[in-house]
């Protein structure tokens, strides 16, 4: 996973490759969370929940980062200083994207694991893709008009992001003289169509297509709770007395 960034919107930008694979190990870790989802579907799952037709503020889309399938279950942090951290990167994360998006959109990629295939590197897209469709899911009748209007621009991620898409991926990919070729031709449809799709929507923000500030910017204010501010998980709990706390007491 790398990445090509020649600005620095945030003081500390974007998250490197280790501090992604701390993220993705707590999330994924064998003692905790059931149905986390792991860096590429919450990168997925971000880039729709920040492109969307209406605002999804931290405390909805974060909840279905711990619980991808009921949005209910919450993490149980060691420490405090664990979830300053944890929350901290996540945060971050949304705010790289929604820079980006917004204001360098030449320069936004998905984060696509990778493997080699017969000596090959094919990208890895179903997770990103199934965490677009579930941002999507967020406002589901906000983005109905969009994706009648637009199908071209939805193709490859509900291919690759649905039931009804993996159905057709042996007929469109596996049966193809060349799969991998033609695994890699679709992948390279789905930076191009996400930035689209927020152009579309960023566009729309204001009467008359005019300049406007976007309302998805950085979120400086939640990005570290301090200990009696409200937790951005959207409990109304203090931060201290929710997932702040440490796992004994935290719920």
């Amino acid at each position: 996973m790398k990445w090509d960034w020649p600005m620095r919107p945030i003081k500390s930008g974007p998250l490197t490759n280790r501090e992604i694979e701390e993220l993705d190990v707590f999330l994924l870790a064998d003692d905790g969370l059931e149905n986390a989802m792991d860096v590429s579907t919450f990168d997925g799952f971000l880039c729709a929940a920040l492109s969307g037709p209406n605002v999804i503020m931290p405390s909805e889309w974060m909840r279905w980062v711990w619980d991808k399938e009921e949005g209910a279950q919450a993490p149980e942090f060691a420490s405090e200083k664990q979830a300053q951290r944890i929350l901290s990167l996540l945060i971050r994360h949304a705010n790289v994207i929604a820079f980006t998006l917004t204001h360098a959109p030449q320069y936004y990629e998905p984060l696509f694991l990778e493997r080699k295939v017969k000596g090959r590197i094919a990208s890895i897209v179903d997770e990103w893709c199934c965490g677009y469709v579930k941002g999507i899911a967020l406002d589901p009748l906000g983005w109905q008009p969009l994706i009648e209007a637009r199908p071209d621009w939805f193709e490859v991620i509900h291919l690759y992001g649905t039931k009804s898409g993996w159905g057709r991926l042996k007929e469109l990919v596996d049966a193809h003289e060349d799969a991998i070729a033609r695994h890699q031709a679709f992948v390279d449809l789905i930076a191009p169509a996400a930035r689209n799709i927020h152009a579309h929507w960023l566009a729309r923000r204001a009467p008359g297509g005019e300049a406007i500030r976007d309302p998805r910017q950085p979120i400086h204010k939640i990005a570290v709770p301090g200990r009696n501010d409200l937790c951005p998980c959207g409990s109304g709990k203090k931060f201290k007395r929710c997932h702040g706390a440490p796992s004994e007491t935290a719920h």
